[in-house]
């Protein structure tokens, strides 16, 4: 299979979506609607970038083609098992499984996974003891505080 390969990078947002859209659509030509987008340089996605890749799949299969993604960086790993119509999207590991569709550079569910929690709470949830109660939080002067919060001023 030939196929047109695309290297974007940068931000996938709705402010940069209306740019790439035409672009992407115009490449998915008749004669040869197979498209190859290497996502590795994608720093940040949102809902609107995701629906993009969706649509542009859609519009690849309407034309008797094929969109694959290559290399994903981590700002699209986490769209593609939360985001409608992702799941759908071949995905592989490097631009040239994705032009050869090697299966052994497809990416399978592990890399479907959510990233871990760490990557998005700033403050881990505490820990709890064996007996169901939450440890102490220790607060920075040192001293443990009690669970209710603070203590009421004394009249």
């Amino acid at each position: 299979m030939s196929a047109v390969v695309l290297a974007l990078h940068g931000l996938l947002v709705d402010g940069t979506v209306a740019t790439i859209e035409p672009v992407l659509a115009g490449l998915l030509v008749p004669d040869e609607p197979h498209l190859v987008l290497d996502l590795s340089q994608v720093t940040v996605c949102d809902t609107t970038g995701a629906a993009l890749l969706v649509g542009v799949a859609e519009t690849a299969r309407a034309r008797g083609g094929e969109l694959r993604l290559a290399a994903p960086s981590p700002a699209i790993r986490s769209w593609l098992p939360v985001a409608p119509g992702m799941s759908g999207i071949a995905t592989f590991a490097t631009v040239e499984g994705a032009l050869e569709a090697d299966p052994r550079d497809l990416l399978g569910p592990a890399a479907h996974a959510e990233p871990p929690a760490s990557a998005c709470i700033d403050d881990p949830p505490a820990r709890k003891l064996p007996h169901g109660r939450p440890r102490w939080r220790v607060n920075p002067s040192g001293r443990a505080r009690s669970r209710r919060g603070p203590a009421s001023p004394r009249r």
